[in-house]
């Protein structure tokens, strides 16, 4: 006889979950408890928003589901930010929640409110387990339901007399009650999409999240390099296929790679591999997208075939699957395809944007260029270290002057742009990668949203580096206001020197004035075996234009 805290702690060491986030209260200390008696690292953040960050970070590294933890009310109210985060991202984080013994549920208790209710919007499956005998086929389903289909989170519930409780518990192995095989399709349909890419006289791939979570980029250079064909990325997946690859030509939309444009505006045929057509690459219109293109749609989620533009074919199935078939024919039937593009053409379109690019970096300018930091950066980055990026106007330089070089290396709270997620989320992906570099870049608004993470990261020897692009306010809203507006207000402040905050909190710390300085501070940060932060002020004019004007 063990307890229901006992058993959640059993099942998800069976699960191989190794990392737990959280901030402790009354409601969950005994699971907690069970947990610091299991294999599994807790590790305590100093908000529950900051915990769903760090196990966001830490599930899209692993590419398999993730716990976080909060008491009840406030606690689960903290959590929500990323939790709506990793439901727009398509990440498997499992939420629990506790709740008050059930003799006090509905009685409008302290802490009281419904949390079941509070998730349902921005998880798949979000319940109060009841029944302490069935906390094994509850966390069975939790796991089956985050990983089916389009991966996302999960919300349980717990009240404290159900996790407190015994029973004669006969655990299983989680995978007999779940699929493990990607989900693929009929071979006619992958007939249909080589037709297609047979007769398209200038196809070009768009490359996004799925390519990401299915391992897919191998793949897809390889047809790529096969076919000779162009490939572009959504805005928030740049390292979807590598920029630095000849047929790589960066993320599409405003304020992006004008290489992926031009060749997005002459396709006559666009396959969409595991992008979703989000508003800041696509604009839900023809400014990017051809009118006159067919397109092809392979997702994970059926809900995003046709979404947004009418398609040709639309696939529901494993990206890595699709592409791995199509090389299978092509290769057995040694095809023959010859399209319009050349790699001289696409070589000068290539050239004319590094040429484009390389004129809007000024490493004179006082205060500093916003490019010039993200050029600096880049250099002196190993390549494949993980960027971690924040909302904020000063991202709109990253994703336009960044260069990737590996996969998975780039990463954003998709299609959600909550800003000062990048902080812990960074964290979370440092302690998946331990090997590797991570960089968070990160305003200064947004920095301060979870600054109080530095402890956590120091208590708990998670060593990244943090770039704060610091313009003294909120880039983004000064630039709508000057656009819109012809003024500014509501979005200036001042700031402490993060260097030296950064110090107080026992991390490493550095203020940088001068753009000589940069490499240097950021090389003694990465190297400092601590976490550390590289304030750099920046100048607050160079604003790049909105994305939704």
């Amino acid at each position: 006889m063990v307890s229901g805290a006992q058993a959640i702690a059993a099942i998800l060491e069976k699960e191989q979950i190794d990392h737990i986030f959280h901030l402790p209260g009354s409601q969950m200390i005994d699971v907690l408890n069970a947990f610091f008696k299991s294999s599994i690292r807790n590790i305590m953040a100093r908000h529950e928003q900051g915990a769903s960050f760090m196990a966001e970070g830490y599930a899209r590294v692993k590419k398999s589901p993730t716990i976080c933890m909060s008491t009840a009310g406030p606690g689960a109210t903290n959590l929500v930010s990323g939790i709506a985060a990793s439901f727009k991202s398509a990440t498997p984080v499992i939420a629990f929640t506790g709740l008050h013994d059930s003799w006090l549920l509905e009685k409008d208790s302290f802490h009281e409110i419904d949390q079941v209710g509070l998730f349902k919007p921005i998880t798949k499956w979000s319940y109060m387990v009841t029944d302490t005998e069935k906390i094994p086929e509850i966390l069975y389903k939790a796991f089956r339901i985050a990983l089916s289909g389009r991966p996302g989170p999960v919300h349980l519930a717990f009240p404290r007399d159900v996790v407190l409780k015994t029973a004669d518990f006969k655990f299983s192995d989680s995978k007999a009650f779940r699929a493990v095989n990607a989900s693929g399709c009929e071979s006619e349909i992958i007939d249909e999409v080589i037709v297609c890419l047979k007769e398209a006289k200038r196809p070009v791939f768009l490359a996004g999240n799925d390519v990401v979570w299915s391992g897919a980029t191998p793949e897809l250079v390889k047809l790529a390099d096969l076919l000779s064909i162009p490939v572009t990325t959504t805005c928030d997946h740049l390292s979807a296929f590598p920029t630095i690859h000849p047929l790589g030509m960066g993320p599409i939309g405003r304020n992006r790679s004008d290489a992926a444009n031009l060749v997005l505006a002459k396709a006559d045929l666009l396959i969409a591999i595991g992008a979703k057509f989000d508003y800041q690459s696509t604009r839900y219109n023809y400014d990017y997208i051809s009118r006159n293109s067919k397109i092809i749609q392979v997702s994970l989620d059926p809900e995003e075939i046709g979404r947004i533009y009418p398609t040709e074919i639309g696939l529901t199935a494993d990206v890595k699957f699709v592409l791995n078939e199509i090389l299978r024919k092509l290769q057995k039937n040694n095809s023959q395809f010859e399209n319009e593009w050349s790699l001289e053409e696409l070589g000068k379109i290539k050239d004319d944007w590094r040429q484009k690019r390389l004129v809007e970096v000024d490493f004179e300018a006082i205060p500093i260029k916003p490019q010039a930091i993200v050029k600096i950066l880049r250099e002196a980055l190993a390549p494949d270290a993980v960027i971690v990026v924040d909302g904020g106007n000063y991202a709109k330089h990253v994703r336009r002057h960044f260069d990737t070089y590996e996969p998975d290396t780039f990463y954003y709270t998709d299609n959600f742009g909550a800003v000062g997620s990048a902080f812990p989320m960074a964290m979370g992906v440092k302690l998946a990668a331990p090997q590797k570099q991570v960089l968070c870049l990160i305003g200064d608004g947004g920095f301060m949203f979870n600054d109080q993470e530095i402890e956590t990261a120091v208590r708990e020897n998670i060593n990244i580096c943090t770039v704060v692009f610091n313009d003294h306010g909120f880039g983004n809203v000064r630039a709508y206001q000057t656009k819109k507006l012809g003024e500014r207000y509501c979005c200036d402040f001042d700031n402490p020197d993060f260097g030296k905050l950064s110090r107080l909190f026992k991390a490493h710390g550095e203020q940088v004035t001068a753009l000589k300085d940069l490499r240097g501070a950021l090389e003694r940060g990465l190297n400092s075996g601590k976490p550390a932060v590289v304030d750099v002020i920046m100048s607050s004019e160079d604003l790049s234009t909105p994305g939704f004007l």
